[in-house]
């Protein structure tokens, strides 16, 4: 899982780039997709103000996938397509972001809320920032492991990292490579929508998150 969530920060980052022909961005994104990742281990005495500014990352991780996905689900008329690259890595980054909902406290929960409405620019808003986090909570309280844990969706989210890399670093060049690497992750991703056991439900959770924005 966390190799899953290394790949879709890189890839959210990529895409929410305004500056995708920057050399050092795309060398530092490919670091990311190909590094390994490595984890911190939590202090027994972490400070409730460290336990704050987590909650409040995480809410912001999850308040940025939720921006992503409500335009697309916009785009293709208010309709959450499982088969689009783009949507899977955000979905993915949304499960990632939720987990620690389920056996929150309403302290966690309040700053999270704070980290949606940071992380979604406003479009979570403090009128309906409970909501969601309720539904949210919902969320992650259905079984997102085959999508956290989806092998195709990790050949997917490389692929389209290496697609947009080679697209923005060979402008000048032909954009085969580019082309065909974009093939392989969608060819990717929509094998990876039927694999995910419980695709139907984790949708139409999502959806009926979408539908809380105008």
């Amino acid at each position: 899982m966390k190799r899953i969530l290394t790949i879709v920060i890189a890839m959210t980052a990529f895409i929410a780039s305004e500056n995708t022909a920057d050399a050092q961005f795309l060398k530092n994104l490919l670091n990311k997709v190909k590094g390994t990742t490595t984890t911190t281990a939590t202090a027994p005495a972490e400070t409730a103000a460290q336990a704050v500014s987590a909650a409040a990352t995480t809410g912001q991780t999850a308040g940025t996938a939720l921006k992503a996905l409500y335009s697309q689900y916009k785009a293709d008329g208010k309709k959450l397509d499982m088969s689009n690259v783009t949507n899977l890595l955000n979905l993915a980054s949304l499960a990632g972001s939720v987990q620690e909902l389920k056996a929150s406290d309403a302290a966690y929960k309040k700053d999270y809320a704070k980290g949606l409405i940071l992380g979604s620019t406003n479009l979570v808003t403090d009128a309906t920032s409970s909501s969601v986090v309720s539904q949210l909570t919902s969320l992650a309280n259905i079984d997102l492991s085959s999508l956290l844990n989806n092998e195709d969706l990790k050949t997917a989210a490389k692929s389209a990292v290496e697609a947009k890399a080679t697209e923005a670093l060979s402008k000048l060049a032909s954009s085969s490579a580019a082309t065909e690497a974009a093939a392989k992750a969608e060819s990717a991703a929509t094998k990876a929508s039927t694999t995910i056991e419980n695709a139907t439900q984790i949708a139409n959770s999502v959806s009926t998150i979408l539908n809380l924005f105008k």
